[in-house]
């Protein structure tokens, strides 16, 4: 699974108030933002669900005991309950804590591999916490912390590399191929469009790849089992250099 931050916001004021809940996810620069996109694109197939913990903190002072709070799944949310997602059944802030995190399970599901679903989940008051703090404010934004927005989906892309540094290895792209590079040689799904920056060996790495799956492909061919593309017509190739 991957996560992308989405609606990055300048660092931003806290707030003094007492015994009140709100939203407190960052983004990798360690800036408050009130969106995240989570696609299973990047993760094996044996992969069908994933835990996303939304941060969710306190102002006032740790109380020695649980308390419980309230979320709505509000307007905009196109994603279903026990189909795309699931939520725990009762919403704790667990003692000692000002910091704690709302489970989101996300289920993954075929309907996401052409349009992803979008979940909107807003803090509600309950008898122990309250949601007075409902907008922070930065230099040159606002941000509304009650709210949290997830779009989900299982969509893998070539990403910005592919033209110039995979097509030489792998060919064309199609998100069949990639899957079937990763079941043969165990390439992560996220090589090509991160991992392989931080890859030391890249270029040993990649030929491997490309070599591994060209006879594989090949093999089946002469074992009458032809792998095609998606349509079922085109044969699947690696890059010239590699067939």
């Amino acid at each position: 699974m991957s996560v992308f931050a989405a609606c990055k916001k300048d660092r931003l004021l806290t707030y003094g108030g007492a015994n009140s809940i709100y939203y407190g996810y960052k983004d990798p620069s360690t800036n408050l933002v009130d969106s995240a996109e989570i696609t299973f694109g990047f993760s094996p197939l044996s992969v069908t669900d994933t835990v996303f913990k939304i941060p969710v903190l306190v102002t006032g002072l740790a109380s020695k005991k649980d308390r419980t709070y309230n979320v709505l799944v509000d307007t905009g949310t196109t994603a279903l309950a026990g189909k795309h997602f699931k939520l725990p059944a009762t919403f704790v802030f667990h003692a000692n804590r000002l910091q704690d995190s709302l489970a989101v399970t996300l289920i993954r599901t075929p309907d996401m591999q052409t349009a992803a679903v979008t979940l909107r989940l807003t803090l509600k008051p309950s008898a122990d916490l309250q949601t007075n703090v409902k907008t922070l404010y930065g230099v040159f934004q606002t941000l509304q912390v009650t709210s949290f927005k997830i779009k989900a989906s299982d969509m893998l892309v070539d990403g910005p590399y592919w033209t110039n540094v995979f097509s030489t290895y792998f060919g064309t792209f199609s998100v069949k191929k990639v899957q079937l590079i990763n079941q043969v040689t165990g390439m992560p799904l996220n090589y090509i469009t991160l991992a392989w920056l931080q890859d030391l060996n890249f270029s040993a790495r990649i030929v491997y790849y490309a070599i591994t799956t060209a006879n594989y492909l090949a093999t089946q061919k002469v074992n009458g089992h032809t792998v095609y593309e998606s349509d079922g017509v085109t044969p699947m190739t690696m890059g010239a250099a590699y067939q």
